[in-house]
């Protein structure tokens, strides 16, 4: 007895796996009984599986249909297999985002062709896969998103012309994108995004296009080098302004400090005034002071001298007086000392002193504007 296990794939995502049991000897040999076994021993279950990324959707062709619930990854068993394999599956959705790309042929506004290869991102709706099979099926791309996409496409691009594509290629390609959402809505599935892969030119629109791009290049060439030789004036003239403004600063604040200097060289020229005249100043109440005290020095000294005149003294000095007022040739006679006038002597301390010795002796002469001369006997 051998014993054989075979598996194969009877359909995508299903696989049958058989256990059979031949015997050596013929099937003739075997007789009823064994055909029996035979028959039981290849008999076996059909299993599927639904990858991770992928919903699943189970019929029943014989029994219940297709059935609303969504399957996860997993493993699910379909039926057995006995003589013939059961009919039922599970129909399979990629949920993940897919991308397709195709090449479409269309015409500018220009008229000019041009050959475009753009991609659309899309996926089923998971909540909806049951109306997406029921109403579409598996192969919705197909049937709805290629059909739509490509004539989304041609639509777009008519209205632009070729310049356009390379100054707003992000905004054409956004109205591609919206035209197939639009072309799409309530179709289960969800556009995510289009891209504008390459676009192919006309030889003649080729031509003028690398015309255009070496003019570009050109004058981008040129102006970097105007831009350069503006640059390098201009931090040759930053440069010289620099210069003289750090030269202008120098000599203002050689100005400053000359002034400064003057200003102090002025209050130094007040300051000496000012002392000097406060030194004469100063000087001049010294020689004041000096005066008076010299002036004083003399009043004492003089009447330190007064105080030591003799009445003696005073009497010839009285008989001088009286002789220079008489004149020459004049004869003044004189009694006794007691007749003798008062006026003659009013203030003379020496004759008061010698009647009173305890007075304090003073001499004040007369003016001799005031003195009068006595009458002659």
């Amino acid at each position: 007895m051998k014993t054989v296990i075979r598996c194969a794939m009877s359909q995508p995502w299903i696989e049958v796996c058989e256990v059979a049991k031949f015997a050596r000897s013929t099937p003739a040999a075997v007789g009823m009984p064994g055909a029996v076994a035979f028959a039981m021993l290849m008999s076996g279950c059909v299993m599927t599986t639904v990858e991770p990324g992928h919903r699943g959707l189970y019929f029943e062709p014989g029994g219940r249909g297709l059935l609303r619930e969504v399957l996860p990854p997993d493993k699910y068993k379909l039926g057995w297999c006995f003589i013939a394999c059961t009919s039922n599956r599970i129909d399979d959705f990629d949920v993940t985002y897919s991308t397709r790309t195709e090449r479409i042929r269309t015409k500018s506004t220009e008229g000019l062709d041009l050959d475009l290869t753009l991609s659309v991102i899309y996926r089923p709706v998971v909540s909806e896969l049951y109306e997406l099979d029921t109403e579409i099926g598996t192969n919705y791309y197909e049937e709805v998103i290629g059909p739509e996409f490509r004539s989304a496409a041609r639509g777009v691009f008519a209205h632009h012309s070729y310049m356009e594509l390379q100054k707003k290629n992000e905004s054409i390609e956004d109205e591609v994108e919206n035209e197939v959402r639009r072309r799409t809505r309530g179709k289960h599935v969800e556009i995510s995004s289009v891209t504008l892969e390459a676009v192919t030119y006309a030889p003649e629109i080729a031509e003028k296009i690398r015309e255009r791009i070496a003019g570009e290049q050109e004058a981008a060439r040129q102006q970097a080098a105007i831009a350069w030789e503006g640059e390098r004036q201009r931090l040759q003239l930053q440069k010289e302004a620099e210069t003289a403004r750090f030269k202008a600063e120098e000599q203002l604040a050689a100005l400053e400090t000359q002034k400064k200097v003057t200003q102090a060289e002025s209050e130094m020229a007040s300051i000496r005034a000012e002392a000097d005249a406060k030194k004469k100043i100063l000087l001049a109440k010294a020689d004041a002071e000096a005066a008076v005290l010299a002036a004083r020095a003399r009043a004492e000294e003089k009447r330190a001298e007064t105080a030591g005149i003799t009445p003696m003294e005073v009497m010839i000095h009285a008989y001088d007086a009286l002789g220079q007022m008489g004149g020459s040739g004049t004869t003044v006679l004189l009694g006794d000392w007691s007749h003798v006038t008062n006026f003659l002597f009013p203030h003379v301390g020496a004759f008061q002193s010698a009647f009173n010795p305890y007075a304090t002796p003073a001499l004040t002469l007369p003016s001799l504007g005031s003195t009068t001369a006595p009458s002659g006997h």
